[in-house]
């Protein structure tokens, strides 16, 4: 804080009052102070006493989205495994938004958590800067595709989106499309469909058509994406889905149309939500191994803490082929 008001030209009870009640303190003022704690890299200690070497037993755990969720089991594994170590989960949401995410990484900062676990590999540069700042370990969660932090779990989304194509594709669909939610800030979707398309132009077919949104993953956001699609695009045979939510909606805009499924057209989803093999016809998709990242990210958490080395775990997934899809001879993964 001495860096900070000093920077700024104000004593450093200013600063204080400026983090600790900034309604004291004039807008101009906040605003300055708040560009240095930026340039700074300055988190407050929220910790009694001014203990700043003090850590608690605190694992603030940042995911994208809690909204028809891929995170949920990965999430309840997580805090299972911690408490077994006396560590406790601080959840917090970003929901895509990269201020957000500033912002809440900021905060669980200034708890001076035991280590941070956050989803994804790809953040704001300001997230990645206090990240690497802190001092705390860092485990980034269900990507592994890309420059990590310190420590990393989970799965090649390229690889995902890759076999997605490799089976629609071998099940004998021609005209593809991925279809679902892409917000600007997915890059795990970008990925997926990055790869899928990577595979398409390797088996020397039509190029991928992508029908995408830029908001959340919903049922009714794959039945108004599959109208649109089939209406600009009514060749298409073949749908990669970005999540099974959206692919619910898929197959239920398909029915509408009387579009036989998989007879007319194939579906393929991402996830294996429980609901996959309830369906009709019962959704063929991507397993991840959801409950491996969970256990892994915990045993990391306390490897890192107890001061090993940093390390990288990367988890299969699982291609479930189910009756969205005609049979094919490709090996499940």
């Amino acid at each position: 804080m001495a860096s900070i008001a000093a920077k700024v030209g104000v004593s450093i009870n200013t600063v204080s009052r400026a983090i600790r009640a900034p309604k004291t303190v004039r807008p101009e003022l906040r605003r300055q102070i708040a560009e240095a704690m930026d340039e700074l890299n300055y988190v407050p200690n929220r910790l009694a006493g001014g203990l700043s070497g003090t850590r608690s037993d605190i694992v603030g755990v940042v995911v994208t989205s809690l909204y028809y969720s891929e995170f949920a089991s990965i999430i309840d594994t997580l805090q299972s495994a911690l408490l077994k170590d006396n560590l406790q989960v601080m959840l917090a949401n970003t929901r895509y938004d990269p201020d957000q995410e500033i912002t809440l990484v900021r905060s669980i900062l200034s708890w001076r958590p035991a280590a941070v676990a956050i989803i994804g590999v790809d953040h704001p540069a300001k997230v990645t800067e206090l990240l690497k700042s802190s001092g705390v370990p860092v485990i980034e969660m269900w990507d592994v595709g890309g420059g990590i932090i310190d420590s990393a779990v989970g799965m090649d989304h390229e690889g995902a989106g890759k076999a997605q194509a490799q089976h629609i594709i071998a099940c004998g669909y021609r005209h593809l499309a991925f279809l679902g939610s892409m917000r600007e800030n997915d890059m795990r979707a970008r990925k997926r469909a990055r790869g899928a398309a990577s595979a398409i132009a390797a088996a020397g077919l039509p190029d991928l058509v992508h029908s995408v949104r830029q908001e959340g993953g919903r049922p009714a956001l794959g039945e108004e994406l599959v109208h649109e699609l089939l209406d600009h695009h009514p060749q298409i045979d073949g749908i990669i889905c970005n999540s099974d939510v959206v692919a619910f909606g898929v197959l239920k805009a398909l029915h509408e149309r009387g579009r036989k499924v998989p007879d007319d057209i194939g579906v393929i989803g991402f996830g294996d939500s429980e609901a996959a093999n309830y369906v009709t016809p019962s959704l063929s998709t991507i397993r991840p191994g959801r409950h491996r990242i969970g256990e892994l990210t915990a045993e990391l958490i306390v490897a890192r803490i107890n001061g090993e080395e940093p390390r990288t775990d990367v988890v299969d997934w699982e291609l479930i082929a189910r009756n969205s899809t005609r049979p094919s001879r490709s090996p499940n993964r």
